[in-house]
């Protein structure tokens, strides 16, 4: 089959590509609860542009904090990522006044609280 026959076939219209994000949606949210959800929130990536983009600077600015280490990045195929809860937690300021009005959920959450202790310790390797 040729290639253009094949992406022809696999080509979909905005309108059933909303249609099937909405049944998904239904489904997920029938069968989820706040903890399988922030689960599922833990394991987001981003790439540069869009690590920009949640953080209301240039692509160019996030280039800079990852060379000079101030934001947390991972990388996936020699390119950096993020991961979507790290970025929001960093985002956090050290003295957080507000952290008992954060979502109970997370503060039981293992995957979270593991993830924060690990890069605490990365922040602080001779603390403890």
């Amino acid at each position: 089959m040729d290639n253009q026959l094949v992406s022809e076939a696999y080509s979909l219209s905005p309108s059933l590509v909303e249609n099937i994000a909405i049944e998904v949606a239904r489904i997920v949210t029938q069968r989820l609860n706040a903890k399988d959800i922030l689960k599922l929130f833990q394991i987001v990536f981003l790439d540069v542009e869009e690590a920009a983009e949640l953080l209301r600077v240039k692509p160019k600015t996030i280039s800079t904090w990852i060379s000079q280490g101030k934001i947390p990045v991972r990388y996936a195929g020699g390119r950096p990522v993020f991961l979507l809860s790290e970025l929001l937690h960093w985002t956090l300021p050290e003295d957080d006044t507000h952290s008992s009005h954060r979502l109970s959920i997370a503060n039981s959450c293992k995957i979270a609280t593991n993830r924060l202790a690990t890069n605490r310790e990365r922040r602080n390797p001779d603390v403890g």
